[in-house]
């Protein structure tokens, strides 16, 4: 629980870097991971774990930071500047529905019927904020690309869980992972940033630079340190459950710190996806042998 809560009041902080801070989403996508990997590195260092991997592991490791990570945060962060930082980590918490989903197309594995009404209940949450009671206002202010990248976000989040389950790469350590993954991203976003003039470090105010530090640790460290001893203690399946106290964080703390609105509709759109979410989750806690590899690849989605 304190693992998500830390996750999404770290989420809120993101969005404060921007406009007058000098920050953007290429930016804070960049820094979120480049801060972190003194930390990672100390962290691993401290705990005797090698950094060696084998050219397989590296390249495995490439397509985790490229795909999975790099361009999961950047369409989120994208996502905070557009919709409320509350609403894009809800849409983006449906990646276990999108976990589901892949295991059924690319590996044949079937649904159980408790599956198939998560994914109906969350499929009509996401519905919700696409046809909602605001559509009458249109989809100014680039709210419509803000929905679709948080939807994006989830389904580039659930390749990265898929990836490193069939991958083999759930046998590393974790903060291994994480160290790795967070140096591919950099390298990712530092091209990508200097390339379209977007990585703008000379520009970030002081207050953005401790904000941005204290946003990556929140999240690479401190929340992923806390989300292991849960795990340790009462298992991926329990963790899973409880990591929906994260969109549940970043509602009240966009609502409290960014001052964002909280609408009847809202709570309702976030309800049904969280309902989803834990339907999914519960469902998977006792799967028939038909369903074993899939379960796996959801559980997957608390340790990363």
């Amino acid at each position: 629980m304190l693992s998500a809560i830390t996750f999404g009041f770290a989420f809120t902080l993101g969005p404060m870097t921007y406009g007058a801070g000098g920050s953007n989403p290429t930016t804070l996508t960049f820094l979120r991971n480049f801060l972190s990997l003194p930390v990672l590195l100390l962290i691993l260092f401290a705990k005797g774990i090698s950094i060696k991997v084998t050219k397989k592991e590296l390249l495995n490791l490439t397509i985790l930071g490229f795909i999975g990570n790099a361009v999961t945060t950047l369409m989120l962060f994208i996502a905070f500047s557009l919709i409320d930082v509350g609403i894009a980590t809800t849409i983006h918490f449906i990646y276990p529905v999108f976990v589901t989903l892949g295991c059924v197309i690319f590996f044949k594995e079937k649904l159980g019927l408790r599956k198939v009404i998560a994914l109906m209940i969350a499929t009509c949450g996401i519905a919700c904020f696409f046809f909602g009671v605001d559509t009458s206002m249109g989809f100014s202010g680039g709210m419509f690309l803000g929905l679709l990248l948080a939807v994006a976000s989830g389904m580039t989040y659930a390749f990265y869980i898929i990836y490193m389950d069939k991958s083999g790469l759930k046998d590393q350590p974790v903060f291994k992972i994480t160290f790795y993954v967070a140096l591919m991203s950099s390298i990712a976003m530092g091209i990508y940033g200097t390339a379209n003039g977007e990585l703008t470090l000379t520009t970030l105010t002081t207050r953005a630079w401790w904000i941005s530090l204290a946003f990556s640790l929140l999240c690479t460290v401190v929340a992923l340190s806390l989300l292991q001893i849960g795990i340790k203690h009462v298992g991926a399946s329990t963790a899973a459950i409880l990591t929906t106290f994260e969109p549940i964080t970043s509602i009240t703390c966009g609502v409290l710190l960014l001052g964002e609105s909280v609408t009847a509709h809202k709570l309702l759109a976030c309800a049904l996806i969280m309902i989803g979410v834990v339907t999914l989750s519960l469902a998977k806690q006792k799967p028939d042998p038909n369903e074993a590899a899939a379960a796996e690849a959801v559980e997957e989605a608390a340790q990363a």
